[in-house]
């Protein structure tokens, strides 16, 4: 394992041990203080097309923007994970249709392997993803739980999107307040990909350069 591995592993049961003990009300508060900032987002505001994480126990919870998302009749996929390398987005046709998601291993909802569902590259592509982590700095630096689906998905997204011509989708993480980490704490690889805009119960982060 490269050494970077090894601090990224040691980061991550670090700041797993610092969100076991964080209470749910902080958790709470946070999350909602995290919607509202990404409801009145421009980005989303724009979107019709939206892929979201469903949330576990140490992120913000997803479940008022999923709901946001069909209440503003936009079009929402979810993750869905085959094998161990490989995530794909698929379409929920509604707010019961996620209530009533099958729990996975990890005891998150998600659609069932042999369900026909529409992905979101048989169509239109998206136009945003809502990506979550482990831990985040200002600069907008992610680390994920290791297994590098969102980093790849987000580069199979931008090469379907130079293909057929599109705008690749924007891309926003959400983050706890602690989940966030000192600039220098998350090792990088060149396979990384920085979320275009983070939110966090504070700060909205963004690239100064881009508007």
């Amino acid at each position: 394992m490269s050494s970077v591995r090894v601090l990224k592993k040691a980061l991550r049961k670090e700041l797993a041990g610092k969100l076991r003990v964080l209470s749910k009300e902080t958790a709470s508060q946070d999350s909602k203080l995290v919607t509202e900032k990404l409801l009145s987002l421009r980005e989303y505001r724009n979107s019709q097309s939206v892929s979201v994480y469903i949330s576990m126990d140490g992120e913000i919870d997803t479940r008022e923007i999923i709901r946001n998302i069909f209440e503003t009749n936009k079009a929402c996929y979810v993750p869905r994970f085959t094998g161990s390398t490989t995530m794909t987005m698929v379409k929920l046709t509604s707010w019961d249709d996620y209530l009533n998601l099958p729990m996975n291993k990890w005891n998150i909802p998600e659609p069932h392997a042999d369900e026909v569902r529409e992905d979101a590259l048989d169509k239109q592509g998206l136009d945003l993803i809502i990506v979550p982590g482990v831990g985040f700095d200002v600069e907008r630096n992610r680390i994920g739980h290791g297994r590098g689906y969102y980093d790849r998905y987000i580069t199979k997204c931008a090469e379907w999107a130079a293909l057929n011509n599109r705008l690749p989708p924007k891309t926003v993480a959400l983050a706890l307040q602690d989940q966030m980490v000192e600039i220098g704490r998350i090792p990088l690889e060149p396979t990384d990909r920085k979320p275009d805009v983070l939110l966090t119960p504070c700060e909205e982060l963004r690239d100064a350069h881009k508007h």
